[in-house]
């Protein structure tokens, strides 16, 4: 997710899984997000770790690619990767999602 604060994070975290009230907050809390929780987002540390402005988008779709291949070394998630959403986001509010899946859709 590209979340370049910590606060964008939690808030885009409850639209793009179109959560109501508090729940995205919940899954901060209790840590679901995590590398090891059950809804990992940025293992390796997001946009908030780095921000080279105009690549951000494309190193989030990289993560995610990694991710879905099983090749992210460190920040590699620990269970089965099969889908994965990665998002950019612009100067004038726009935001993007891409989603990759292992399978190849039917």
């Amino acid at each position: 997710m590209y979340d370049p604060s910590s606060w964008w994070g939690t808030d885009w975290l409850r639209d793009f899984l179109l959560l109501e009230g508090d729940e995205h907050l919940k899954m901060v809390e209790d840590d679901d997000i995590a590398i090891d929780g059950s809804f990992p987002i940025n293992p390796s540390g997001g946009v908030v770790a780095a921000n080279p402005i105009g690549a951000t988008a494309l190193l989030r779709v990289a993560e995610a690619a990694m991710q879905v291949r099983g090749t992210a070394g460190a920040h590699q998630v620990k269970k089965d990767v099969n889908l994965a959403l990665a998002s950019g986001f612009g100067g004038t509010f726009w935001t993007v999602l891409m989603l990759l899946s292992k399978e190849m859709p039917r």
